[in-house]
């Protein structure tokens, strides 16, 4: 593991979070922008990230490997999205913040943070998994994500539980899949145009975060003992697990590792933003997403150390 690039992707990070903090504090963004640019990151933005993603997996990876990768990708899915839903409970979090706890566990920074890495350190033919990755959570956060985050919701005096809804992430998400199983290209224009707007997903989601952090408390967040927990299971136990089972059924060497090293990401933005476009606290999501971005540069290098040589 290339502990330098690594450090640099967290130098960008670390330049772009404190650009947010110092337009807040300019005033440029104001609490109400945050919750409007918010939506514009959550529907329009990364829709567009996610169909770049999948034009620009090339045409060389051969349907077996697709379906494989996407087979493997949604097991292991399935087994985080049940881990996110147990272990805010076995960590006794408290109930109105077990849902941000449980979307930070099952979505990692897999875009911003996790392809730049995953191209400096994974060979060629292990991107398309990372590809494969980022897919499956597009999909999953505009499905799962969205009833995770609508749980408990008061609306009009009513409490609302989970409700599927068809949303244009998740409508580019399934678009992605098709794109990427046939194969299609689009013209130039709409190349490009996804691109643009998909590479504005970066800018825009870490500049929020700045904001976010610019209004919480450092106090409070190295005080929050539950989010030191959770950050050894989520960064450490759980990719570290999962690994070890990959080992022992035998999955393909590339798979393993570009699998493993994208569970070991730090917790993604988008479910900070889809908290500020439903106008709820964000306290705990940032603090989270801060904690285990800190922690990545350790428990990345640990992680790929320790499943090198199991």
């Amino acid at each position: 593991m290339n502990v330098q690039v690594i450090f640099q992707q967290m130098l960008v990070i670390v330049a772009l979070v404190c650009l947010g903090i110092w337009m807040y504090k300019k005033q440029y963004i104001s609490d109400e922008m945050t919750g409007k640019l918010s939506s514009i990151v959550v529907d329009v933005c990364n829709p567009m990230l996610c169909i770049s993603c999948g034009l620009s997996a090339g045409e060389a990876t051969s349907r077996r490997n697709i379906a494989v990768g996407m087979l493997t990708g949604a097991i292991i899915y399935l087994l985080t999205v049940i881990l996110g839903f147990l272990v805010p409970k076995l960590c006794r979090i408290k109930r109105d913040q077990q849902k941000f706890y449980n979307m930070m566990l099952v979505y990692a920074n897999t875009g911003f943070i996790g392809i730049p890495v995953a191209k400096a350190v994974l060979p060629a033919e292990a991107m398309v998994y990372v590809v494969i990755v980022n897919i499956l959570f597009s999909v999953l956060v505009y499905t799962h994500g969205v009833m995770v985050m609508r749980a408990g919701k008061k609306e009009a005096g009513q409490k609302e539980g989970p409700r599927f809804k068809i949303t244009f992430g998740l409508l580019c998400s399934i678009f992605t899949i098709v794109i990427f199983w046939f194969h299609f290209s689009l013209p130039q224009m709409a190349t490009d145009c996804t691109a643009y707007i998909g590479n504005a997903t970066t800018f825009l989601s870490m500049s929020l975060l700045g904001c976010s952090f610019a209004a919480i408390s450092l106090k409070a967040l190295f005080a929050n003992r539950d989010l030191y927990l959770f950050s050894v299971i989520k960064m450490l136990l759980i990719p570290l697990g999962i690994g070890y089972l990959m080992k022992i059924f035998g999955v393909d060497e590339r798979m393993l590792e570009a699998f493993v090293l994208m569970l070991a990401m730090p917790a993604a933005n988008l479910p900070l933003m889809m908290a500020k476009k439903n106008g709820e606290d964000t306290q705990i999501l940032t603090q989270g997403i801060l904690l285990t971005t800190m922690l990545t540069p350790v428990t990345l290098t640990l992680v790929t150390f320790l499943i090198s040589r199991m």
